[in-house]
């Protein structure tokens, strides 16, 4: 008999210390576990353009990714059995979990369109609206995780914190080509510079990963306002390492304000584990 899984996610944000407009959306939706092995949908996505363009952005984002995929946390949906058990057949988990990956990425696509028809439909309000955005779907011990822009996906495990997201941007092209080091991104004068986002375009190109989770490993999914201010990973990890979800959440948005707050801040934290 295989593992029985659960999760438990919590999300927040803030405008930060010097915004009055928050521009960054969170999602953390999670299926009862009454209803069956855990699922959850996780998204934080990051608003840009002016006049409230970027909030417009960041929820059209959220709003079209959890319309797109709510109908997979419905146990009594028939479009269910995509979805791959805990411990799968051989090679049907994997054609499974490639099912549930394009669902990912035909949700972030119809995003990307919801964003650009808006645009398109309303030129003054609009100005040059879009969002960077992370996601990841939780199965099991399966997670599916998606971005388009900078905001980041870390998975923790026992072994430490990863990114497990590339970030979209000038200054993560210079560092993957070994141009740059890590910790010269934050003074570069185009750190700024995101080359992918929702909204921009009619098409848009959709980094996916899979992850597989053990018991007590955690996702953590945050806007450019959490990593930029919080430059060293090992006080990130530190955060997440907290008993308690919500005071995760609660102390990482604490510290991106603590060290200047410059920009909107969107959290999600998750944690699986096994029964």
């Amino acid at each position: 008999m295989g593992m029985n899984y659960s999760i438990e996610a919590v999300a927040g944000t803030h405008p930060g210390m010097l915004r009055t407009i928050n521009q960054d959306s969170v999602l953390a939706l999670v299926r009862p576990n009454d209803m069956g092995d855990a699922f959850g949908l996780l998204i934080v996505a990051d608003g840009m353009g002016g006049h409230q363009a970027g909030d417009v952005a960041s929820q059209l984002a959220v709003e079209t990714i959890r319309e797109n995929l709510a109908w997979l946390l419905d146990d009594g949906n028939e479009g269910a059995t995509i979805i791959a058990p805990s411990v799968p057949a051989p090679d049907k988990g994997e054609r499974e979990i490639s099912q549930l990956e394009a669902r990912l990425k035909l949700a972030i696509e119809a995003a990307n369109n919801a964003i650009y028809k808006y645009a398109e439909s309303n030129p003054t309000e609009a100005g040059n609206l879009g969002c960077t955005v992370t996601c990841a779907i939780v199965h099991g011990n399966t997670a599916v995780v998606a971005n388009v822009g900078d905001s980041r996906t870390y998975y923790l495990g026992k072994d430490g914190l990863i990114q497990i997201t590339d970030d979209h941007s000038y200054v993560g092209q210079l560092v993957r080509d070994g141009h740059l080091q890590v910790e010269e991104i934050y003074d570069h004068p185009q750190r700024n510079v995101i080359t992918r986002a929702l909204g921009s375009q009619l098409d848009v190109n959709v980094d996916t990963r899979i992850c597989s989770l053990d018991h007590g490993d955690r996702l953590f999914l945050c806007s450019d306002g959490v990593w930029e201010m919080i430059q060293d990973p090992q006080e990130i990890e530190d955060i997440l390492r907290s008993d308690d979800l919500e005071v995760a959440v609660s102390q990482m948005i604490k510290a991106a304000n603590r060290y200047g707050g410059t920009d909107n801040i969107g959290v999600v934290v998750a944690e699986v584990c096994s029964s």
